[in-house]
């Protein structure tokens, strides 16, 4: 067992070197690259969590059972991720790439379902064991819908279905952070600043893509605060009853 657990963490090592090469080189060769420093970001915050991730894994603390989770599954994703920006910096046909893109992207939903069964602990395991795999999953979707797309001509330069692949790939991050149980808003946050990055710098030509675009932003921007402000109002329900119950025990009973 300890000689697995070794093997995994160097792995995901392995993995998270490949994923920043793949990532870099992307920057600096790969073709259509977006030259706004926004849309760097999600990339940005992706590193700093597999950086975070490759460190988490080594402290004693880290759990076991999520590393096994895991497997050898990220270190798949890395290699099929560089395998991908090789075929986009060479210049091959665009189905060779959307190939390997499904491919990734099928690897990357088979861990993200496979760790709803290891729910995080705290907010550590949270920050760097779940939420990469989050923004993972949600660029590997857009990315893929995008090359798809990208496949045939008639879709390429269309208005209506440049419309139609935003709306499903709000739909998408709508279901997982409005309708499942995960209330993954790590995934709608990242597929929503895609979309609006998109919107932004002008990458959707047509007027009604554009619209489209800022409205699915809107309603996944709602359903991320739907999610996430609850629980801080929990949080603070329950900051407050700490602070009550600390008072009272310190406040002397009348008559003594």
């Amino acid at each position: 067992m300890a000689n697995l657990d070794l093997k995994i963490k160097i792995a995901n090592t392995v993995a998270t070197v490949l994923l920043l090469g793949s990532h870099y080189s992307v920057f600096i060769w790969g073709p259509n690259v977006d030259n706004h420093w926004y849309g760097y970001i999600p990339v940005a915050v992706l590193q700093f969590l597999l950086i975070g991730l490759t460190i988490y894994q080594w402290l004693p603390k880290a759990p076991k059972d999520v590393l096994e989770g895991i497997s050898y599954w990220y270190l798949l994703v890395a290699v099929l991720a560089s395998g991908t920006v090789s075929l986009a910096v060479s210049g091959l046909h665009r189905a060779f790439s959307f190939v390997v893109l499904l491919w990734q992207l099928a690897t990357l939903i088979f861990i993200y379902h496979r760790l709803r069964h290891f729910p995080p602990r705290n907010k550590t395991d949270e920050a760097f064991l779940n939420a990469p795999f989050s923004i993972l999953t949600s660029i590997s979707v857009t990315e893929t819908l995008y090359a798809l797309f990208d496949l045939f001509s008639f879709t390429r330069n269309s208005e209506i279905a440049q419309t139609v692949l935003v709306i499903v790939n709000g739909l998408i991050a709508l279901h997982l952070v409005d309708y499942s149980h995960r209330k993954d808003w790590v995934f709608a946050t990242t597929t929503a600043w895609a979309i609006g990055s998109g919107a932004i710098s002008q990458r959707y030509f047509h007027t009604a893509t554009h619209t489209v675009s800022l409205i699915v932003v809107g309603i996944l921007i709602s359903a991320v605060a739907r999610a996430l402000i609850p629980q801080w109002i929990e949080r603070l329900h329950r900051r407050i009853a700490h602070w009550s119950n600390r008072i009272g025990e310190r406040t002397p009973l009348l008559g003594h």
